[in-house]
């Protein structure tokens, strides 16, 4: 009997490294509780249902990642290489074709290493939280085709890493903040089909790493075109609808492909 236990104590002693070695390598990379706490919030503004709280958002189980057929996207993306594996940061949330009909979370600004956002196509209302804007890391916001109100925040124009922020097809109004012509790495601004008013701001010049540009319905603008003469890097420039009746400004004359996509989009 003795000799059994003997034989007995270091299998369990092997046993329980094991478990405790593959709890380590699988299991240990966990999103911390701040974070997780910031996607229940982040749920329960969006109406987001079918996320599962059971079990680490970052495991890649049911409910936190998934892509069907055509339009509908569910992706919630963790970064785990941090403290040596231990750690896991979400970095990317794509809730695409969802049908939510919340509206934005405030809670975005508590997952510091996000680095996009993208609601495309669902029913989002509400205004577009300033918040936002103390988002450290954010490289992508789009916001395409929902129902959104309100004006667009300028404190956006913090986030310094911004690269492409789109809110084509909502309900946004009033003017478009000057302080959006100080975003020192946006590409891509895609403005169009909204309820904007006044005129493009003159700090659009401004935008030297600028390569698209979409604007529509911009009511009451005038003639009022800000100089683009910096604007280098531009692609794409789309004015549809924009009470522009004035000429095209001289200084886009030699940059004829420009010029002709401005003209048929008047």
């Amino acid at each position: 009997m003795k000799k059994k236990m003997f034989l007995l104590v270091p299998f369990l002693l092997a046993s329980t490294l094991f478990f405790c070695f593959a709890t380590f390598v699988f299991g240990a990379a966990v999103l911390p509780d701040d974070e997780v706490e910031a996607l229940r919030g982040i749920a329960k503004s969006l109406g987001k249902t079918d996320w599962n709280f059971s079990v680490d958002p970052c495991s890649g189980d049911s409910g936190w990642f998934y892509r069907a057929e055509g339009s509908k996207e569910n992706d919630l993306t963790c970064d785990c290489s941090s403290s040596n594996g231990t750690v896991c940061h979400v970095v990317s949330i794509i809730l695409k074709g969802q049908n939510l009909a919340g509206t934005l979370p405030p809670n975005f600004a508590g997952l510091p290493y996000l680095q996009q956002i993208d609601l495309t196509r669902n029913y989002l209302n509400g205004s577009i939280p300033p918040g936002w804007g103390s988002s450290p890391q954010l490289v992508n916001i789009s916001l395409l085709g929902n129902r959104l109100t309100g004006s667009i925040p300028k404190e956006l124009a913090n986030i310094t890493t911004l690269k492409s922020f789109t809110v084509e097809f909502n309900q946004l109004s009033g003017n478009l903040p000057p302080e959006l012509g100080h975003m020192p790495s946006i590409e891509r601004l895609l403005l169009s089909s909204n309820y904007f008013t006044g005129e493009l701001p003159n700090s659009f010049a401004g935008l030297i790493t600028l390569n698209d540009l979409r604007i529509s319905d911009l009511i009451g603008s005038g003639e009022t075109f800000p100089r683009l003469d910096n604007l280098t890097q531009l692609k794409t420039l789309i004015l549809r609808s924009c009470n522009i009746t004035g000429q095209l400004p001289k200084y886009l004359g030699d940059r004829t492909k420009l010029q002709n996509l401005l003209r048929s989009q008047l």
